[in-house]
């Protein structure tokens, strides 16, 4: 009876290290029951996120007020909430709204010192640091008060990476195993004010496939394409390149930069796609394969706050 019960105790354990086994095999493979793919990120809409600091003098309602002979501290808080890493002194940063000559005591113009990391598996929030731009002083009240519309204008260059995990690679188009070219596909973007649309993938000859990657600025902000370029009111423009040169890419005939109209001038949900074909299949091809597209762009956002400074009382 002894060996009865060892012999059973032997067997559970066996049997709860099979399935502890497949378990990992399972999590390792990172699909669902389904079939789809897990996320590659961690994804969001924003990319860098700027507040205000309290100016902490008095507070009538949800205005900052202050004395006209008083100075109040201009400062933000910058969060990198998206995947791309912005280096020391890639964001730059300019007070607007107010005239320069009716101030002392301020920087209209900063950067930031140090790194600021993106979202990570160790940075589960991403990166932060404070802009201190001094202290600012009105030298022209005329009247009982003065609202000053504090605007900051930040540019910092981000990238947005889009994979599309399971492209289907197939020379046959009689072959109906193992996956469809003609079928929409999962496609996931890094998290950043660009992101992916639904992706389709087709056959447009034999031996050729071609992938649709429409794409989005999903922020209040604009994008340029280069350093050297304009911010332009009605459009935005992305640099983009693809991981894998079998493929060329184009967007309205540009085979690097895309465009997106924005009638009026508001941002909202227009698009622009990226055709992807790929003229080079192999003889008897029949895989899955990711493929990921790079966006590289300029983007500028800003903040505003009003300050009101208020005539002393006699």
């Amino acid at each position: 009876m002894a060996k009865s019960n060892r012999e059973h105790k032997l067997l559970v354990v066996m049997g709860i290290l099979v399935l502890f086994i497949f378990s990992i095999a399972a999590s390792c493979n990172r699909r669902h029951e389904n079939g789809s793919v897990v996320a590659p990120y961690y994804g969001g809409v924003d990319g860098l996120v700027a507040e205000f600091q309290p100016i902490g003098k008095i507070k009538t309602g949800n205005m900052d007020e202050v004395w006209e002979d008083e100075s109040f501290p201009v400062s933000i808080h910058l969060m990198n909430k998206g995947e791309y890493d912005l280096q020391p002194h890639d964001v730059r940063l300019e007070i607007k709204g107010i005239a320069r000559s009716d101030f002392s005591g301020l920087n209209f113009e900063m950067d930031n010192s140090d790194k600021i990391e993106g979202v990570s598996e160790f940075m589960k929030d991403g990166g932060e640091e404070y802009i201190d731009f001094g202290d600012a002083h009105y030298n022209n009240l005329e009247g009982t008060y003065y609202d000053a519309n504090l605007y900051i204008y930040f540019t910092y260059p981000y990238e947005t990476y889009i994979t599309i995990p399971q492209v289907c690679y197939k020379e046959n188009l009689r072959d109906d195993s193992v996956c469809d070219v003609t079928a929409t596909k999962q496609a996931f973007a890094s998290g950043g004010p660009f992101q992916v649309g639904t992706v389709k993938e087709r056959y447009i000859g034999q031996g050729r496939i071609l992938l649709e990657i429409p794409i989005k600025n999903v922020g209040k902000g604009k994008a340029k394409a280069y350093d050297g370029d304009e911010f332009n009111a009605v459009y935005d423009e992305v640099y983009f390149q693809i991981n894998d040169p079998d493929w060329e890419c184009r967007s309205r005939g540009d085979p690097n930069v895309a465009r997106i109209t924005h009638p009026g001038g508001v941002r909202g949900n227009e698009e622009v796609i990226i055709y992807c074909t790929n003229d080079h299949l192999e003889k008897d091809a029949l895989y899955t394969k990711a493929v990921t597209i790079t966006l590289k762009y300029y983007y500028q956002d800003y903040i505003h706050h009003v300050v009101r400074i208020r005539k002393n009382p006699e």
